[in-house]
This record gives C-alpha cells, structure tokens and sequence, in this order.
C-alpha cells in the first residue's frame, strides 16, 4: 500500500485543525476586545454567563479520580488560554488610536476582574465537585505529581530518569 495518500490526509487534516483552532482563539480575543471598549456590563454579562454554565456543566455528576484528571488539565489549559488571550487583548489595546470611554485602570480593572472570576468559578467547581463525588484533597496532589512527571518525561526521554528525579525528591 501506498504511504503517501496517507500521509498528505494526516497533514491536510492537521493543517485544517490548526486552521480551525487559530480562528477560534482569534474570535475569542475579538469578543475580549469588542467588550472591553463597548461598556462594563458586557464585560460582565460574558463572566457571569460563562462561569454559570461551566458550573452547571460540571457540578452535577459523580466522579472517580480517573475521570476528574482530564478536568483538571483541561482547565489548566484554559487557564493558559486565558492568559494568553489577555496579552492580545492588551497588546492591541496599547497599539490602537483609541479615544475611547475607558482609561487604563479600567481596562486593567476588568482584565484581573475576569481572571479572578474564573479563578473562583474553578474554585467553586471543584469543591462542589469533590463534595458531592466524596473525593479526598490528596487527589490533586497525585494530578501534581502526574503533571510534573510528564513535563519532566517530556524533557528527559527516558522513563528512568524521571523515576530517579522523583526518589531524589521524595
């Protein structure tokens, strides 16, 4: 069988992938950025609604630790996400001639308003989540020391080196 078709399917797709991901990324910043200049309660109208429904998404079902990991990182990564898009937001804010309505205090003010929010939102979830799923704080220690051992295994290669790295440290 031939490899190449093959080949040039797996990169169309991951091109279109990235295509796709970069677009989404660039419309959340346009929305940031389109509701930071136009008033304070869309700013808040977009917090509120999206902690709402990440809480009511979330909160209601039962969870083992296994099933509770992917969360996890996958707020790790918004949380990344989110600070990335606040430094696009940030830097086209301090590149436009803009006159507008809004001093930087303001902006700034919003800005960690919306970080804290989502810090408290995850907050919340959690604990909501890890009472009603009878999960034990230990849990996350063990999601560190997962995330770590992959970072490292990813910067080593080698399985045995991050083991001796984690009996040195222990």
């Amino acid at each position: 069988r031939e490899p190449w078709p093959l080949l040039v399917l797996r990169c169309a797709c991951a091109l279109l992938y990235c295509f796709v991901h970069s677009v989404m990324h660039l419309l959340r910043v346009l929305l940031l950025n389109v509701a930071i200049n136009t008033s304070s309660s869309a700013v808040f109208l977009i917090i509120v609604t999206n902690s709402f429904g990440e809480i009511k998404s979330t909160v209601f079902k039962k969870y083992t630790p296994e099933s509770l990991f992917p969360i996890v990182a996958s707020d790790i990564v918004e949380r990344f996400y989110l600070v990335v898009d606040l430094i696009f937001v940030l830097a086209r804010l301090s590149i436009s001639p803009r006159g507008g309505a809004f001093t930087w205090s303001d902006i700034v003010y919003w800005l960690v308003f919306l970080v804290a929010i989502e810090v408290g939102t995850d907050w919340v979830k959690f604990c909501l989540i890890f009472k009603f799923s009878d999960l034990k704080a230990s849990t996350l220690e063990v999601y560190q020391e997962v995330l770590i051992a992959d970072i490292l295994l990813c910067r080593s290669g080698s399985v045995d080196d991050v083991s001796r790295l984690f009996a040195e440290g222990a």
